[in-house]
């Protein structure tokens, strides 16, 4: 039967609600404008089946139809297992994704009495043979993408092959004229050429790019024309001197891009086959056998440096370096605001400072990443407790933030109905204008961002609607509060990146500085927390100023306090009561020695000079007085904090 002969009614007996799905992929030549091309054919669709009301809800958005990690994706597949929704349509099966995966959301819908409509491709789940149709239309989407490919590569393999076609990218040292097509039309750039070599002569005796880079940048050499950063680094160095292009041999094909099925990316590995060169004597700065050795040598210096393997087992193959465990790269420096990383100071389990790693900041002090994590989960379990007592206070607040957002959600709704009449009459002013003075450029914009600010508030207004109908689920105790965090963390090894995901939920902000004891020693790392407890209620956020009231700052001491603050206070009472040295050794529990208990003494005799309560004191420089700190003194650093950062008071 003829898509256009099967009825549909809207399941709520007023208006039709339909789902439209564009996406483009975000390349050079694609414009946002057929994103409304996509949706202008769907309403096309939809108004041959059905002349009654429309609420239409669009889901437009860029990305790679092979990416199955969208999260437009969980968008359509939340909105097909809502049971709310009459139909779907696409412009055809690949703009929702190109694979399997396709047919198995339009399964969903089926099974929650949704229809699904791809124009371009004929497919209707009204019909029994959907299924057939949508994993025939994947897979002609999957078939066409992939000759697509193998025919470009094999193209531009063919090219570079035969006369130095399909260039890659040039780098220092090389100029490119205008209209160049080969390699064979590159230049060396005669004013590099004792920079670079002189940078070889300095990395052969010292093997060490660091060291070169420092070179490069006290005589201005100029990055590459593509590089990301404006200054050299030793990676930098070490990768341009591996380029084979100095020996004057251009490559093709070293890497290709490998599938992971499970998430749709493609990923940059070493093709086992092996690069294919392009013989360009003209651009070489060194003989061949010169070029060889060099790489040589850096192989083998650096061989001691790479990642090691378990058992035979890399585990850290496959795995994005983004992922990773609690508190790493969610622990930030306080003076630069840059992440923390794992590898402080070459101690496993250890994390510094990413800035102190570029000489962009003078914090090279780690922190060991079991005791923060032990410390957070402790600060966390003590807030916890805290909250007991005043449960009935609690429900108070609970209840007041719902009848709160309850108001705040019908001013909102209001506010939409105010914002939506306005677009109307400036439409209907367009409309005019275009009657008046015909189309044009300005005109026809003005009106695209007219139904792009309609199609938001449209969004937004089912959302304010759909908190109306189902009320937020909140705790009603701070027990119930607790046992919620004991659940999500139950099944979970801190050592997993899980762990840590859950727990940015609950400690948005880390925030890790230094402090030191008011008579010296060793700088001991601090961290003020921000505890967000709402981040474990998903309701949280449709109740505003919810979350304010499960917000707590704390902080948390990274290290264990060293000898003399352990014992000061017990020997600060046992001298005031008239015992010597000794004696009061022998009464401390951990019996330490009389000249730590001197030290003790004299800590605290230097606290009443400060006339301070608290041992320890807030770095906010480098210590002049301890050695080990010196970062600061080197030639590369420059203290560079992150843009836009803006310390906040400690």
């Amino acid at each position: 039967m003829p898509r256009s002969e099967i009825v549909v009614h809207p399941r709520n007996g007023v208006a039709l609600r339909v789902g439209i799905v564009c996406r483009i992929s975000g390349c050079t030549n694609q414009k946002e404008l057929s994103l409304d091309d996509q949706e202008d054919n769907a309403k096309e669709a939809v108004a041959d089946l059905y002349e009654g009301p429309v609420d239409y809800e669009v889901i437009a958005t860029k990305g790679k139809g092979e990416r199955l990690d969208r999260p437009e994706l969980e968008q359509v597949e939340a909105a097909y297992r809502s049971g709310t929704y009459d139909l779907f349509v696409y412009d055809d099966l690949s703009r929702l994704v190109r694979g399997t995966e396709a047919a198995r959301l339009l399964g969903v819908g089926v099974d929650h009495g949704t229809r699904s409509i791809c124009i371009n491709d004929g497919i209707d789940t009204a019909d029994e043979s959907w299924e057939v149709d949508a994993i025939n239309a994947c897979s002609e989407s999957v078939a066409h993408n992939e000759r697509t490919s193998k025919r470009i590569k094999q193209k531009n393999m063919n090219r570079f092959k035969k006369f130095g076609g399909a260039m890659a990218r040039p780098i220092y040292g090389y100029i490119l004229p205008e209209g160049a097509k080969t390699y064979d039309d590159w230049q060396k750039a005669p004013e590099a050429e004792r920079f670079i070599v002189e940078g070889a002569r300095l990395l052969r005796s010292t093997l060490s790019g660091a060291v070169v880079a420092d070179y490069f940048n006290a005589n201005n050499v100029p990055v590459g024309p593509y590089a990301r950063s404006d200054r050299w680094n030793g990676t930098m160095v070490l990768r341009f001197y591996r380029n084979s292009l100095l020996k004057g041999v251009a490559f093709r094909g070293r890497n290709h891009t490998v599938k992971v099925h499970e998430t749709g990316r493609r990923v940059q590995k070493r093709n086992p086959k092996g690069a294919t060169f392009y013989e360009c004597p003209h651009l070489a700065y060194f003989a061949a056998d010169e070029f060889d050795e060099l790489v040589e040598l850096l192989h083998k210096s650096n061989a001691a440096y790479r990642r090691k393997s378990h058992n035979g087992v890399d585990v850290r193959a496959n795995v994005p370096r983004k992922r990773t465990r609690f508190p790493g790269q969610h622990a930030r420096c306080w003076y630069c605001g840059r992440i923390y990383h794992w590898g402080g100071n070459g101690l496993a389990g250890h994390l510094m400072c990413s800035g102190s790693h570029s000489y962009s900041c003078w914090n090279s002090i780690h922190i060991d990443g079991k005791i923060a994590t032990e410390r957070v989960l402790a600060a966390i379990n003590d807030t916890l407790y805290q909250l007991d007592g005043f449960d009935a206070q609690f429900r108070s607040m609970v209840k007041s933030s719902v009848r709160t957002a309850s108001g705040t959600n019908q001013d909102q709704l209001h506010e939409v109905d105010s914002q939506q009449q306005l677009i109307d009459r400036e439409s209907a002013n367009l409309l005019k204008a275009f009657k008046s003075f015909g189309t044009s450029p300005l005109l026809e914009n003005e009106l695209r961002e007219l139904e792009q600010r309609r199609r938001e508030l449209e969004l937004r207004r089912r959302w304010l609607e759909r908190n109306q109908v189902a009320p937020p689920q909140l705790p009603q105790s701070a027990a119930e509060l607790r046992a919620r965090y004991e659940q999500a963390f139950k099944a979970l090894n801190d050592d997993t990146p899980e762990f840590g995901t859950l727990l940015q939920k609950i400690v948005p902000e880390f925030e890790v500085h230094l402090v030191r004891l008011v008579d010296g020693g060793h700088p001991l790392p601090r961290a003020r927390l921000k505890l967000d407890f709402g981040g474990m209620i998903a309701d949280a956020v449709r109740v505003p100023g919810f979350s304010s009231l499960l917000t707590r700052e704390v902080t948390v001491d990274l290290f264990d306090p060293p000898q003399r603050e352990r014992i000061r206070e017990t020997a600060t009472q046992l001298r005031a009561e008239g015992l010597h040295l000794k004696q009061i050794a022998a009464r401390i529990e951990e019996r330490p020695s009389t000249t730590a208990v001197q030290h003790a003494l004299a800590l605290q005799q230097a606290m009443n000079d400060a006339g301070t309560n608290t041992p320890y004191l807030p770095l906010f420089e480098p210590p002049q007085d301890y050695g080990k700190l010196r970062r600061h003194k080197h030639l590369r650093y420059r203290f560079a904090p992150m843009d836009g950062y803006q310390r906040r008071p400690i």
